[in-house]
């Protein structure tokens, strides 16, 4: 009985030591790092369009190493493997550019599939390691946009605006615009039929070289097409006036205009002064820009009913566009900066009538512009209404010809009570003088825009 039993200890013993190498293995293969079992991750495009210039990138990365990766161009049944350029391998992190294959003459596919095959250095899997495949919708596009001009105005002068319109078609297209010099950037919107578009753009004034207008439109793939609108040109001739300021215009208006905006008073007279007539206006200009950019979407669905704009009855002009102000203190130049409006003033608190239809888009204390109202009257023209009283309107409001929208006042860094009135091109302040003009409106906008409608509609008459 004792040998049956020491036998029996002895089996035991064996069984235990064996099932604690069995689970010493398991764990060892479960918790060593060798044997890790998390998959790589391959971050590619699930849908990729290509033209055959430029690489696809890539990157795959894993906890350890990445031992073979494969790209396969799949069509049909047709498989073509794709060379690919190692552009970091570093920390687990591969990244790669895949080239663009040299396809024969008489294989000019369309679309397909892109396969990428990951196996990791993990002896996982019977030593082969963790595998990821993924697989990405490949269309193969080489071809251009269109981009046409189809009408524009004849004249663009520095500081005016100017109305283009386009055709644009790509059955891939991602995005269109307008650039200026390749400086500015204007939207363009769609126009009575599919793939025509509008836009009405500006020759800053502040930009002094006029070098060129081009139509840019760039597909999925990355094709682009740049066409020229021609214009002929006219440079803005600026006048200069100068400007004296005074303690109590500082004191009593820079001063003041800081503190509304929030912002802190310098020590001195000059810098109270060079603060609000600078940093202010810029700061001002550039909100201007944001609320009509941000707007542009819906400017576009706004009924285009443009007609000639209308100064404030009975108002005598005081300050015109394009003033080119030096201002001094104690006979020394300090500063200038451009006026961008029209200054206009009658009786005190004088009616504001908009002359043309649109909605409103921004109210508010706008700095050196005081109390302003913004209407935006679709294809990204808008109208500024600064230093006023009061304003009758809310944001979103749709306004109509002939309606109140509130008084003139001396709101902002003025004296007396005026109003300043701007037009706007997708926020940048333009040439009034030219919307205020019945044969300008006749000549570039109307025109414009009826030659378009017989081309669009394949009338020549």
């Amino acid at each position: 009985m004792k040998s049956i039993n020491k036998k029996n200890q002895i089996i035991i013993g064996i069984t235990v030591i064996v099932f604690l190498m069995v689970m010493g293995i398991i764990a060892f293969l479960f918790l060593s790092p060798t044997f890790e079992r998390v998959a790589p991750k391959v971050l590619v495009e699930k849908e990729i369009y290509w033209n055959l210039q430029k690489p696809i990138k890539v990157e795959i990365s894993d906890n350890s190493e990445i031992k073979s990766y494969d790209v396969i161009f799949e069509e049909f049944q047709k498989q073509t493997k794709l060379e690919t350029k190692v552009v970091k391998n570093e920390k687990g992190v591969l990244e790669l550019e895949i080239l663009p294959p040299l396809f024969d003459e008489t294989y000019k596919p369309k679309e397909g599939n892109i396969k990428i095959d990951v196996y990791d250095a993990s002896k996982w899997n019977f030593f082969k390691g963790n595998q990821t495949v993924t697989n990405s919708k490949l269309i193969i596009d080489k071809k251009s946009p269109v981009a046409n001009v189809v009408t524009n105005s004849y004249l663009l002068r520095q500081g005016g605006s100017g109305i283009i319109i386009a055709e644009i078609a790509d059955e891939n297209i991602k995005d269109y615009y307008i650039t200026f010099n390749d400086e500015e950037v204007f939207e363009l919107f769609p126009f009575q039929k599919k793939n025509f578009f509008i836009s009405i753009i500006t020759w800053p004034v502040d930009i002094k070289e006029f070098k060129k207008v081009n139509i840019v439109a760039v597909d999925m793939a990355g094709n682009k097409s740049v066409t020229k609108v021609p214009f002929y040109i006219k440079p803005f001739k600026e006048k200069v006036d100068q400007i004296k300021i005074s303690d109590e215009f500082v004191n009593s208006i820079s001063r003041h205009v800081l503190e509304n905006s929030d912002m802190t008073i310098p020590d001195n007279i000059v810098d109270i002064f060079v603060k609000a007539n600078k940093e202010l206006r810029e700061k001002n200009v550039k909100t201007i820009r944001e609320v009509s950019k941000k707007n542009l979407e819906n400017s576009g669905k706004i009924p285009f009913e443009v007609k000639t704009f209308v100064r404030v009855t009975n108002a005598a002009t005081f300050a015109q566009y394009g003033e080119r102000r030096h201002y001094t203190y104690n006979d020394q130049k300090i500063d200038e900066a451009w006026h961008l409006g029209m200054d206009w003033a009658s009786s005190k608190r004088a009616e504001i009538i908009v002359t043309n239809p649109g909605k409103v888009i921004y109210k508010g204390y706008l700095g050196i512009y005081g109390d302003t109202a913004i209407v935006d009257h679709g294809y990204g023209l808008g109208s500024l209404y600064a230093h006023t009283s009061n304003i009758d309107v809310e944001v979103n409001d749709e306004v109509k010809t002939g309606q109140k929208i509130g008084n003139t006042g001396a709101t902002g860094a003025v004296f007396g009570d005026h109003l300043h009135f701007g037009m706007l091109v997708q926020g940048i302040e333009v040439n009034p003088n030219e919307w205020l003009d019945n044969e300008w409106i006749k000549v570039n906008l109307t025109k414009t825009i009826n030659d378009a409608t017989k081309i669009i509609n394949g009338s020549t008459k």
